[in-house]
Protein backbone atom coordinates (compact mmCIF):
# COMPACT_ATOMS: atom_id res chain seq x y z
CA UNK A 1 0.00 0.00 0.00
CA UNK A 2 1.30 3.42 -0.88
CA UNK A 3 -0.46 6.06 0.06
CA UNK A 4 0.02 9.80 -0.71
CA UNK A 5 -0.51 12.91 1.59
CA UNK A 6 -1.23 16.41 -0.32
CA UNK A 7 -0.91 18.63 2.98
CA UNK A 8 1.35 18.84 5.90
CA UNK A 9 -1.05 20.70 8.30
CA UNK A 10 -1.89 18.53 11.60
CA UNK A 11 -4.48 16.59 9.29
CA UNK A 12 -1.88 15.90 7.19
CA UNK A 13 0.99 15.13 10.14
CA UNK A 14 -1.34 13.30 12.32
CA UNK A 15 -2.54 11.22 9.71
CA UNK A 16 1.00 10.44 8.04
CA UNK A 17 2.23 9.44 11.58
CA UNK A 18 -0.31 7.09 12.07
CA UNK A 19 0.31 5.17 9.26
CA UNK A 20 3.90 4.95 9.69
CA UNK A 21 2.81 3.14 13.06
CA UNK A 22 0.83 1.05 10.76
CA UNK A 23 3.44 0.20 8.54
CA UNK A 24 2.12 1.96 5.61
CA UNK A 25 4.15 3.28 2.64
CA UNK A 26 3.37 7.53 2.50
CA UNK A 27 4.85 9.92 0.80
CA UNK A 28 3.35 13.61 2.79
CA UNK A 29 4.39 16.96 0.21
CA UNK A 30 3.90 20.23 2.11
CA UNK A 31 4.28 23.50 0.75
CA UNK A 32 7.07 24.90 3.23
CA UNK A 33 10.25 23.23 4.60
CA UNK A 34 10.31 23.23 8.35
CA UNK A 35 12.66 25.93 8.84
CA UNK A 36 10.29 28.53 5.96
CA UNK A 37 7.33 27.99 8.00
CA UNK A 38 9.06 28.42 11.40
CA UNK A 39 10.19 32.00 10.36
CA UNK A 40 7.16 32.62 8.57
CA UNK A 41 4.13 34.92 9.29
CA UNK A 42 1.39 33.59 12.15
CA UNK A 43 -0.71 30.49 10.54
CA UNK A 44 -3.38 30.40 13.32
CA UNK A 45 -3.87 30.52 16.99
CA UNK A 46 -4.91 26.81 17.49
CA UNK A 47 -5.46 25.30 21.16
CA UNK A 48 -5.42 21.72 20.98
CA UNK A 49 -7.78 19.86 22.81
CA UNK A 50 -7.68 16.61 25.77
CA UNK A 51 -8.61 14.19 22.87
CA UNK A 52 -5.91 15.54 20.08
CA UNK A 53 -3.48 15.87 23.22
CA UNK A 54 -4.29 11.69 23.85
CA UNK A 55 -4.40 11.07 20.20
CA UNK A 56 -0.65 12.70 20.47
CA UNK A 57 0.46 10.26 23.26
CA UNK A 58 -1.13 7.49 20.48
CA UNK A 59 0.91 8.72 17.97
CA UNK A 60 4.21 9.04 20.22
CA UNK A 61 4.43 12.81 20.24
CA UNK A 62 5.21 14.55 23.75
CA UNK A 63 6.59 17.90 22.70
CA UNK A 64 5.37 20.94 25.14
CA UNK A 65 4.21 19.18 28.17
CA UNK A 66 5.67 22.06 30.35
CA UNK A 67 2.54 23.61 32.50
CA UNK A 68 3.91 27.06 30.93
CA UNK A 69 2.09 25.76 27.11
CA UNK A 70 -1.57 24.76 28.56
CA UNK A 71 -4.68 26.43 29.49
CA UNK A 72 -6.75 24.80 32.59
CA UNK A 73 -9.17 27.11 32.95
CA UNK A 74 -11.79 28.87 30.82
CA UNK A 75 -14.24 32.13 31.55
CA UNK A 76 -17.76 32.52 29.21
CA UNK A 77 -19.02 36.05 29.26
CA UNK A 78 -22.12 37.07 27.52
CA UNK A 79 -22.19 41.01 27.75
CA UNK A 80 -25.02 43.38 26.87
CA UNK A 81 -28.57 43.77 29.09
CA UNK A 82 -28.04 40.77 30.86
CA UNK A 83 -24.71 40.22 31.66
CA UNK A 84 -23.61 36.48 32.30
CA UNK A 85 -20.75 34.69 33.02
CA UNK A 86 -19.87 31.34 34.80
CA UNK A 87 -16.39 28.91 34.12
CA UNK A 88 -16.09 26.17 31.61
CA UNK A 89 -12.86 24.58 32.69
CA UNK A 90 -11.19 22.04 30.15
CA UNK A 91 -10.09 18.97 31.67
CA UNK A 92 -7.63 17.82 30.60
CA UNK A 93 -6.29 21.56 29.80
CA UNK A 94 -5.40 23.01 26.40
CA UNK A 95 -2.50 22.86 24.74
CA UNK A 96 -1.51 26.36 23.74
CA UNK A 97 1.48 26.33 21.17
CA UNK A 98 1.86 28.02 18.54
CA UNK A 99 1.81 26.34 14.85
CA UNK A 100 5.02 27.75 13.35
CA UNK A 101 6.45 25.66 16.33
CA UNK A 102 4.52 22.82 16.27
CA UNK A 103 4.36 22.11 12.72
CA UNK A 104 8.12 21.87 12.12
CA UNK A 105 8.72 19.55 15.17
CA UNK A 106 6.16 16.92 14.00
CA UNK A 107 7.50 17.06 10.36
CA UNK A 108 11.30 16.66 11.69
CA UNK A 109 9.34 13.68 13.86
CA UNK A 110 8.23 12.41 11.23
CA UNK A 111 11.44 12.22 9.14
CA UNK A 112 13.23 10.83 11.85
CA UNK A 113 10.66 7.89 11.61
CA UNK A 114 11.91 7.20 8.13
CA UNK A 115 8.92 9.34 6.46
CA UNK A 116 9.52 11.34 3.50
CA UNK A 117 8.65 14.92 3.13
CA UNK A 118 8.53 16.63 0.11
CA UNK A 119 8.25 20.50 -0.55
CA UNK A 120 6.31 21.22 -3.86
CA UNK A 121 3.41 23.23 -4.72
CA UNK A 122 0.18 21.54 -3.27
CA UNK A 123 -2.13 21.90 -6.31
CA UNK A 124 -4.41 19.21 -7.98
CA UNK A 125 -1.43 19.08 -10.54
CA UNK A 126 0.45 17.59 -7.66
CA UNK A 127 -2.31 15.21 -6.41
CA UNK A 128 -2.71 13.76 -10.08
CA UNK A 129 1.11 13.17 -10.44
CA UNK A 130 1.19 11.82 -7.18
CA UNK A 131 -1.98 9.02 -8.52
CA UNK A 132 0.85 7.61 -10.78
CA UNK A 133 2.62 6.02 -8.05
CA UNK A 134 0.04 5.85 -5.39
CA UNK A 135 -2.62 3.32 -4.48
CA UNK A 136 -4.40 6.44 -2.64
CA UNK A 137 -3.97 10.32 -2.93
CA UNK A 138 -5.70 12.34 0.56
CA UNK A 139 -5.54 15.81 0.51
CA UNK A 140 -5.50 17.73 3.50
CA UNK A 141 -4.80 21.02 1.97
CA UNK A 142 -3.47 23.49 -0.55
CA UNK A 143 -4.82 25.11 -3.45
CA UNK A 144 -6.31 21.39 -4.27
CA UNK A 145 -8.63 21.28 -2.01
CA UNK A 146 -10.38 24.01 -3.97
CA UNK A 147 -9.47 22.94 -7.47
CA UNK A 148 -10.70 19.30 -7.07
CA UNK A 149 -13.34 19.03 -4.68
CA UNK A 150 -16.54 21.26 -5.13
CA UNK A 151 -18.55 23.04 -2.75
CA UNK A 152 -21.30 20.15 -1.10
CA UNK A 153 -24.14 23.16 -1.37
CA UNK A 154 -26.51 20.81 1.43
CA UNK A 155 -24.06 20.50 3.88
CA UNK A 156 -22.91 24.07 3.29
CA UNK A 157 -25.22 27.03 4.69
CA UNK A 158 -23.36 29.93 4.30
CA UNK A 159 -21.88 31.32 0.90
CA UNK A 160 -19.95 34.32 2.39
CA UNK A 161 -18.13 35.11 5.66
CA UNK A 162 -19.75 34.66 8.74
CA UNK A 163 -17.16 37.46 10.69
CA UNK A 164 -14.32 38.89 10.11
CA UNK A 165 -11.41 37.79 11.97
CA UNK A 166 -8.59 40.07 13.58
CA UNK A 167 -5.85 37.99 15.95
CA UNK A 168 -2.75 38.30 16.97
CA UNK A 169 -0.19 37.77 19.81
CA UNK A 170 0.08 40.31 22.01
CA UNK A 171 2.10 41.55 25.33
CA UNK A 172 1.06 43.40 28.29
CA UNK A 173 -2.19 41.60 28.69
CA UNK A 174 -2.74 40.38 32.54
CA UNK A 175 -5.25 37.53 33.45
CA UNK A 176 -7.71 37.20 36.36
CA UNK A 177 -7.02 33.50 36.53
CA UNK A 178 -3.78 31.82 35.65
CA UNK A 179 -3.24 30.25 32.38
CA UNK A 180 -7.02 30.56 31.72
CA UNK A 181 -8.81 31.51 27.99
CA UNK A 182 -11.71 33.96 28.07
CA UNK A 183 -14.33 33.72 25.59
CA UNK A 184 -16.35 37.10 25.53
CA UNK A 185 -19.75 36.95 23.45
CA UNK A 186 -21.36 40.61 22.60
CA UNK A 187 -24.70 39.91 21.02
CA UNK A 188 -25.09 41.74 17.20
CA UNK A 189 -21.17 42.73 17.74
CA UNK A 190 -19.20 39.92 17.77
CA UNK A 191 -17.04 38.01 20.27
CA UNK A 192 -13.25 38.47 21.89
CA UNK A 193 -11.18 35.98 22.95
CA UNK A 194 -8.31 35.85 24.90
CA UNK A 195 -5.57 32.97 25.58
CA UNK A 196 -2.24 32.23 27.00
CA UNK A 197 -0.04 31.15 24.19
CA UNK A 198 3.51 29.70 23.44
CA UNK A 199 5.44 31.13 20.84
CA UNK A 200 9.29 31.53 19.96
CA UNK A 201 9.89 34.36 22.04
CA UNK A 202 7.74 32.12 25.09
CA UNK A 203 4.60 33.34 26.51
CA UNK A 204 2.55 35.88 25.36
CA UNK A 205 -1.28 36.33 24.61
CA UNK A 206 -3.72 35.89 22.21
CA UNK A 207 -6.21 38.41 21.52
CA UNK A 208 -8.32 37.48 18.83
CA UNK A 209 -11.71 39.54 17.67
CA UNK A 210 -14.40 38.06 15.56
CA UNK A 211 -16.69 40.71 14.03
CA UNK A 212 -20.10 40.63 12.83
CA UNK A 213 -19.87 41.63 8.88
CA UNK A 214 -21.17 45.24 8.97
CA UNK A 215 -20.99 45.95 12.89
CA UNK A 216 -18.95 47.89 14.69
CA UNK A 217 -16.27 46.11 15.01
CA UNK A 218 -15.30 45.12 11.69
CA UNK A 219 -13.49 48.48 10.53
CA UNK A 220 -11.19 47.38 13.46
CA UNK A 221 -10.89 43.94 11.89
CA UNK A 222 -10.05 45.45 8.72
CA UNK A 223 -7.50 48.49 9.91
CA UNK A 224 -3.75 47.73 8.40
CA UNK A 225 -1.38 47.20 11.17
CA UNK A 226 1.71 48.62 8.78
CA UNK A 227 1.07 51.70 8.54
CA UNK A 228 0.36 53.16 11.27
CA UNK A 229 0.85 50.17 14.44
CA UNK A 230 0.26 53.01 17.18
CA UNK A 231 -2.95 54.10 15.70
CA UNK A 232 -3.68 50.16 14.94
CA UNK A 233 -3.26 49.48 18.92
CA UNK A 234 -5.14 52.35 19.86
CA UNK A 235 -8.33 51.00 17.73
CA UNK A 236 -7.72 48.14 19.78
CA UNK A 237 -7.77 49.50 22.97
CA UNK A 238 -10.61 51.80 22.35
CA UNK A 239 -12.58 48.47 21.33
CA UNK A 240 -11.72 46.66 24.67
CA UNK A 241 -12.72 50.00 26.34
CA UNK A 242 -16.04 49.76 25.18
CA UNK A 243 -17.23 46.00 24.58
CA UNK A 244 -15.12 44.08 27.27
CA UNK A 245 -14.00 47.05 29.73
CA UNK A 246 -12.86 44.29 32.57
CA UNK A 247 -10.29 42.97 29.65
CA UNK A 248 -9.46 46.45 28.79
CA UNK A 249 -8.69 46.83 32.80
CA UNK A 250 -5.88 44.38 32.69
CA UNK A 251 -4.09 45.83 29.93
CA UNK A 252 -0.51 47.79 30.88
CA UNK A 253 -0.74 50.38 27.93
CA UNK A 254 2.93 50.56 28.56
CA UNK A 255 3.87 47.02 27.16
CA UNK A 256 0.72 46.52 24.88
CA UNK A 257 1.96 45.54 21.60
CA UNK A 258 1.92 42.96 19.26
CA UNK A 259 4.59 40.54 19.78
CA UNK A 260 6.10 40.59 16.48
CA UNK A 261 4.42 42.22 13.21
CA UNK A 262 4.63 38.63 11.49
CA UNK A 263 2.28 37.60 14.38
CA UNK A 264 -1.31 39.34 13.10
CA UNK A 265 -3.99 37.54 11.31
CA UNK A 266 -6.68 39.33 9.41
CA UNK A 267 -9.73 38.20 7.14
CA UNK A 268 -12.23 35.97 7.32
CA UNK A 269 -13.16 32.79 6.01
CA UNK A 270 -16.13 31.45 4.14
CA UNK A 271 -17.31 28.13 6.41
CA UNK A 272 -17.33 25.22 3.57
CA UNK A 273 -18.12 21.28 3.21
CA UNK A 274 -17.01 19.74 0.11
CA UNK A 275 -17.28 17.11 -1.62
CA UNK A 276 -15.13 14.63 -0.22
CA UNK A 277 -13.76 12.84 -3.17
CA UNK A 278 -12.88 12.12 -6.82
CA UNK A 279 -11.27 9.98 -9.23
CA UNK A 280 -7.79 11.15 -10.56
CA UNK A 281 -7.32 8.20 -12.86
CA UNK A 282 -9.54 5.01 -13.71
CA UNK A 283 -8.10 3.05 -10.43
CA UNK A 284 -7.11 5.96 -8.18
CA UNK A 285 -9.11 8.38 -5.77
CA UNK A 286 -8.53 11.27 -4.00
CA UNK A 287 -9.61 11.64 -0.84
CA UNK A 288 -10.55 14.74 0.95
CA UNK A 289 -9.46 15.45 4.78
CA UNK A 290 -8.81 18.17 7.41
CA UNK A 291 -9.46 21.56 5.99
CA UNK A 292 -9.58 20.50 2.37
CA UNK A 293 -12.96 19.20 3.18
CA UNK A 294 -13.97 21.13 5.84
CA UNK A 295 -13.59 24.59 6.90
CA UNK A 296 -15.26 26.06 10.20
CA UNK A 297 -15.28 29.45 11.30
CA UNK A 298 -12.81 29.45 14.10
CA UNK A 299 -15.47 30.46 16.78
CA UNK A 300 -15.42 26.83 18.39
CA UNK A 301 -12.04 25.93 18.15
CA UNK A 302 -12.67 22.72 16.31
CA UNK A 303 -10.84 22.97 13.19
CA UNK A 304 -7.20 21.41 13.69
CA UNK A 305 -9.51 19.48 16.48
CA UNK A 306 -11.32 18.29 14.10
CA UNK A 307 -8.93 17.46 11.31
CA UNK A 308 -7.29 15.18 14.00
CA UNK A 309 -10.00 13.44 14.81
CA UNK A 310 -10.82 12.63 11.18
CA UNK A 311 -7.46 11.55 10.58
CA UNK A 312 -6.58 9.05 12.92
CA UNK A 313 -10.25 7.79 11.55
CA UNK A 314 -8.90 7.38 8.09
CA UNK A 315 -5.82 5.71 9.13
CA UNK A 316 -7.94 3.20 10.44
CA UNK A 317 -9.66 2.97 6.91
CA UNK A 318 -6.52 2.83 5.00
CA UNK A 319 -5.20 0.28 7.21
CA UNK A 320 -8.51 -2.21 6.93
CA UNK A 321 -6.88 -2.53 2.98
CA UNK A 322 -7.52 -1.70 -0.12
CA UNK A 323 -9.10 -1.72 -2.84
CA UNK A 324 -9.16 2.16 -1.93
CA UNK A 325 -11.69 2.57 -4.70
CA UNK A 326 -15.17 4.64 -4.74
CA UNK A 327 -16.95 2.40 -2.34
CA UNK A 328 -13.82 3.44 0.48
CA UNK A 329 -14.10 7.02 -0.17
CA UNK A 330 -17.91 6.53 0.34
CA UNK A 331 -17.41 4.46 3.68
CA UNK A 332 -14.42 6.50 4.51
CA UNK A 333 -16.55 9.76 4.42
CA UNK A 334 -19.47 8.08 6.25
CA UNK A 335 -17.04 6.95 8.70
CA UNK A 336 -15.72 10.69 9.49
CA UNK A 337 -18.99 12.45 9.36
CA UNK A 338 -20.96 11.80 12.27
CA UNK A 339 -18.69 13.62 14.49
CA UNK A 340 -17.69 16.21 11.59
CA UNK A 341 -21.16 16.96 11.27
CA UNK A 342 -21.53 18.07 15.43
CA UNK A 343 -18.76 20.40 14.59
CA UNK A 344 -20.37 21.94 11.51
CA UNK A 345 -23.53 22.47 13.29
CA UNK A 346 -22.19 23.94 16.32
CA UNK A 347 -19.98 26.04 14.49
CA UNK A 348 -22.74 27.31 12.13
CA UNK A 349 -25.17 27.43 15.50
CA UNK A 350 -22.51 29.92 17.17
CA UNK A 351 -21.85 32.51 14.50
CA UNK A 352 -25.39 32.85 14.04
CA UNK A 353 -27.88 35.43 16.66
CA UNK A 354 -27.55 33.24 20.08
CA UNK A 355 -30.81 30.97 19.81
CA UNK A 356 -32.96 30.78 22.90
CA UNK A 357 -31.81 28.03 24.19
CA UNK A 358 -28.35 28.48 23.72
CA UNK A 359 -29.18 31.73 26.15
CA UNK A 360 -30.90 29.29 28.22
CA UNK A 361 -28.22 27.26 28.60
CA UNK A 362 -26.01 29.88 29.42
CA UNK A 363 -28.16 31.56 32.25
CA UNK A 364 -27.84 27.61 33.92
CA UNK A 365 -24.20 27.33 33.64
CA UNK A 366 -23.83 30.55 35.27
CA UNK A 367 -26.51 29.87 38.19
CA UNK A 368 -25.11 26.32 38.47
CA UNK A 369 -21.37 24.88 38.55
CA UNK A 370 -22.33 21.82 37.64
CA UNK A 371 -23.86 22.73 34.23
CA UNK A 372 -20.98 24.84 33.71
CA UNK A 373 -19.06 21.72 34.21
CA UNK A 374 -21.30 20.03 31.72
CA UNK A 375 -20.86 22.28 28.87
CA UNK A 376 -17.30 22.34 29.55
CA UNK A 377 -16.99 18.86 28.91
CA UNK A 378 -18.37 18.93 25.82
CA UNK A 379 -16.10 21.67 24.82
CA UNK A 380 -14.51 18.16 23.89
CA UNK A 381 -17.25 16.74 22.67
CA UNK A 382 -18.79 17.79 19.78
CA UNK A 383 -21.85 15.63 19.25
CA UNK A 384 -22.42 16.08 22.48
CA UNK A 385 -21.87 19.46 22.45
CA UNK A 386 -24.38 19.73 19.29
CA UNK A 387 -27.15 17.36 20.98
CA UNK A 388 -27.31 19.64 23.99
CA UNK A 389 -28.01 22.72 22.20
CA UNK A 390 -29.26 21.76 18.82
CA UNK A 391 -33.26 22.88 20.47
CA UNK A 392 -35.05 23.99 22.97
CA UNK A 393 -36.22 20.20 23.50
CA UNK A 394 -32.72 19.49 23.64
CA UNK A 395 -31.17 21.76 26.16
CA UNK A 396 -33.81 20.98 28.55
CA UNK A 397 -32.84 17.45 28.75
CA UNK A 398 -29.46 18.12 28.71
CA UNK A 399 -30.21 20.34 31.78
CA UNK A 400 -32.53 17.72 33.03
CA UNK A 401 -29.69 15.26 32.86
CA UNK A 402 -27.36 17.36 34.51
CA UNK A 403 -29.51 18.67 37.27
CA UNK A 404 -30.25 14.53 38.01
CA UNK A 405 -26.77 13.66 37.95
CA UNK A 406 -27.67 11.24 35.26
CA UNK A 407 -24.81 10.79 32.34
CA UNK A 408 -26.07 10.75 29.09
CA UNK A 409 -25.76 7.87 26.25
CA UNK A 410 -22.04 8.22 25.35
CA UNK A 411 -21.55 8.57 21.75
CA UNK A 412 -25.43 9.57 20.81
CA UNK A 413 -25.98 10.26 17.22
CA UNK A 414 -27.19 13.54 16.48
CA UNK A 415 -29.65 13.93 13.31
CA UNK A 416 -28.35 17.46 10.81
CA UNK A 417 -32.98 17.99 11.42
CA UNK A 418 -32.19 17.84 14.94
CA UNK A 419 -35.35 19.24 15.98
CA UNK A 420 -37.25 15.36 14.12
CA UNK A 421 -38.67 12.56 16.11
CA UNK A 422 -35.35 10.96 14.57
CA UNK A 423 -32.84 12.93 16.11
CA UNK A 424 -31.59 10.59 18.99
CA UNK A 425 -31.96 7.50 17.41
CA UNK A 426 -28.44 5.72 16.28
CA UNK A 427 -24.86 5.47 18.13
CA UNK A 428 -22.01 6.17 16.95
CA UNK A 429 -18.06 5.42 17.70
CA UNK A 430 -16.39 8.70 17.95
CA UNK A 431 -13.22 7.48 19.34
CA UNK A 432 -12.49 3.76 17.73
CA UNK A 433 -8.68 4.53 17.79
CA UNK A 434 -8.54 5.29 21.83
CA UNK A 435 -8.48 1.70 22.54
CA UNK A 436 -5.50 0.54 19.79
CA UNK A 437 -2.34 -0.41 20.11
CA UNK A 438 0.85 1.78 18.17
CA UNK A 439 2.79 -0.20 16.27
CA UNK A 440 5.91 1.79 15.31
CA UNK A 441 7.45 0.59 11.89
Amino acid sequence: MRIAIIGDGISGLHLALRLRQLGIDVTLFGAKSPEAVRHGRALNFVARSGSTRRREELLGLDLWASPDTLAEARTVTVHGPEPLTFRADPDPAYSMVDFRLYLPAVVEEYLARGGRHIVTDLTARTAHEAAADHDLVVVAGGRAAGELFPRDPGRSPFDAPQRVLCGGLYRGIGETVPHSIEFHVVPGVGEVLRMPFHCAEGRVDVLGLEAVPGGPLDPLCRTPYAEDPAHFHSVVLDVLHRYVPDLRERVDERAFGLNRPADLVQGGVVPVVRRAWRALTGTTYALAVGDAWIVNDPITAQGANLGSHCALELAEAIAAGPPYDEAFCRAAEERMWPYAESVVQWTAAFVRPPSPQLLSLFRAADADPAVAAAFAVNFDDPPAMWRSIASPERTAAFLAEVRSGATPPEGSAVSSTPDSASAAAGTSRTQPWADLTARPS
